[in-house]
């Protein structure tokens, strides 16, 4: 399902002006996208008008009616442009598309491997399995952003103490960074409550391991900087667990927005296994949006929560999970949220398109560690009733 939200772009109008030497002068005014204006009223109206070819600077009456004008009156006929091909070419719409995945978790609990869990498929899959079903999506866009919830570490030390139960230490090889790199997925965020997992050295070494496979990541203090064709992206890799964390976030998107075109906030927060987002957590998600955020996208509760148009701007407060090995049997309903931007020529966003694509966490009895797309047009249907706020049931 696709959604057109703003669309602010307006056609180019192009004036050339016409000076007939000994004549009295005719401008026409000629607009680029109707064309049906013609130049006859600038020339002796028993000639044939011919394509006018336009160069970079001038534009010059083709020799057909240059020889009818010489034979008629000697005259000197020149046309002139106030807008130049470059200027034209400049205005030329720029178009990017990002995919977004929810909770991606390369790892089992403290890295054991047992038969049928993702340590055993990411030691016995080809790296290509994981993403195998969503690849004719996410391989066809401009750049693909998930969120990274394990540690990649080889170092045997022990996880980080934590003080509630049931508690998780995610963890896998360096190796499996991979993953991310043969599967299309540009960045991730780490910006979350697991790459720490094994202190600061497991989660520097996460951070080598995904610079070695050339996969971006972005946490609290690194934004992710993408470009493309001139148009700079910014996303704010953020943990958003209360409102006290607005002000530094709200910060974030006012530097960000001094040397970026567009500017997504992708958080990590709330309250796990609920579908309804605390009303701080929307009413922080608005204030993003108020302070120059063009795409809020949320993540951790591990299931969906609904989708919000904010003046304009899109939130989802929660994506779900997605290639998720943290459980055998996790909510299985998720989605891949693309946006397409279009900017103008001066890298001005002049519409946004939106693409909800609803998925499946796993196919079969429990989880098989490999989304797939939901092929059942009501099953579809009632994801997107849910994340429409037209149903409160997903199932």
């Amino acid at each position: 399902m696709k959604k057109i939200r703003k669309n602010l772009f307006t056609p180019i109008a192009l004036t050339i002006s016409v000076i007939l030497t000994g004549c009295t002068p005719v401008v026409e005014s000629y607009n680029a996208k109707e064309n049906n204006n013609s130049i006859s009223n600038a020339i002796n109206s028993q000639m044939e008008v011919l394509p006018i070819k336009i160069t970079e600077k001038t534009t010059t009456i083709p020799s057909e009616i240059e020889t009818s004008i010489a034979t008629t009156s000697n005259v000197t006929t020149e046309i002139s442009t106030t807008t130049s091909i470059e200027e034209i070419e400049s205005e030329t719409p720029k178009q990017i598309t990002i995919s977004f995945l929810g909770d991606c978790t390369l790892a089992s609990q403290k890295g054991q491997e047992e038969t049928g869990n993702m340590i055993n498929y990411l030691n016995t899959k080809d790296t290509s399995y994981f993403f195998e079903k969503c690849m004719d999506i996410i391989d066809n866009d401009d750049f693909t952003i998930a969120n990274c919830e394990n540690t990649f570490s080889d170092i045997n030390v022990k996880g980080i103490y934590k003080d509630y139960s049931p508690a998780f230490w995610f963890r896998s090889s360096t190796k499996n960074a991979a993953v991310f790199a043969d599967n299309s997925i540009d960045a991730v965020s780490i910006a979350n409550n697991h790459t720490g997992d094994y202190g600061t050295g497991g989660y520097a070494e996460t951070k080598s391991a995904l610079e070695d496979v050339n996969v971006l990541w972005g946490d609290a203090e690194n934004p992710i900087i993408l470009e493309k064709d001139g148009i700079s992206i910014g996303i704010i890799c953020c943990k958003f667990w209360s409102s006290y964390y607005e002000d530094s976030i709200i910060q974030q998107i006012q530097e960000l927005s001094k040397k970026t075109d567009l500017q997504i906030v992708f958080f990590h927060g709330g309250t796990e296994k609920v579908h309804t987002p605390e009303e701080w957590k929307v009413s922080g998600c608005r204030k993003f949006v108020d302070a120059g955020a063009d795409l809020v996208i949320g993540g951790h509760p591990h299931v969906l929560q609904p989708y919000e148009e904010y003046n304009g701007v899109s939130i989802i407060y929660s994506i779900g999970n997605f290639c998720y090995g943290g459980h055998r049997s996790p909510e299985n309903r998720t989605v891949i949220y693309q946006q397409t931007f279009t900017f103008d020529g001066s890298n001005n966003l002049i519409q946004s398109e939106e693409n909800i694509i609803p998925f499946y966490v796993y196919t079969g009895q429990t989880n098989n560690w490999q989304p797939a797309p939901i092929e059942n047009e009501e099953e579809k249907e009632k994801v997107l009733d849910f994340l429409y706020g037209k149903s409160n049931n997903l199932f």
